[in-house]
């Protein structure tokens, strides 16, 4: 990651790219300020973008490869790899081992944390550890899915439309 790469605004990103307009940052700005969370999820929630929208955005952001979680399905084998402690208090989830290249793939909320990369290798020793941006949202609902047992998808997360 370049030292610029925190400078770009994801409203800035999102707006450049024709995605959302002035007000719908304000409004979402608002929301945040009053219910917490991460701006990103604030729009998706609110369903003025999608999630594979935010995932680009945040891709370009963060300069590094992003995960739809949504469209996936996570195997059981993969979910073992992480504590759900680590889990549920770092906002990361794994999504995908290759046993050949020995590399587990690993979305989360910010990839330019290398706490997480080092909390993460140390759940998870010897394997080579692939950290991808993924929504905020999109996280909390496999973790939902995946390691709390709840039949949930990203859509019973966001506003009715």
């Amino acid at each position: 990651m370049g030292p610029d790469t925190r400078k770009i605004r994801l409203d800035e990103i999102l707006m450049r790219e024709g995605f959302i307009d002035k007000d719908q940052v304000a409004e979402a700005l608002l929301r945040q300020k009053a219910h917490g969370g991460k701006f990103g999820s604030q729009l998706l929630y609110h369903r003025y973008i999608d999630e594979p929208t935010l995932v680009k955005a945040l891709s370009i952001q963060f300069e590094c490869e992003g995960i739809v979680l949504s469209e996936i399905d996570i195997p059981d084998s993969v979910i073992k790899f992480i504590h759900p402690r680590l889990v549920t208090s770092r906002k990361v989830i794994p999504f995908e081992f290759d046993d050949k290249t020995n590399i587990l793939k690993v979305a989360c909320l910010d990839p330019s944390d290398p706490n997480v990369i080092n909390e993460i290798s140390f759940m998870a020793p010897g394997k080579k550890i692939k950290i991808y941006v993924a929504a905020e949202l999109a996280i909390e609902t496999a973790i939902e899915k995946y390691y709390l047992g709840r039949k949930t998808k990203l859509d019973d997360n966001l506003l009715i439309d």
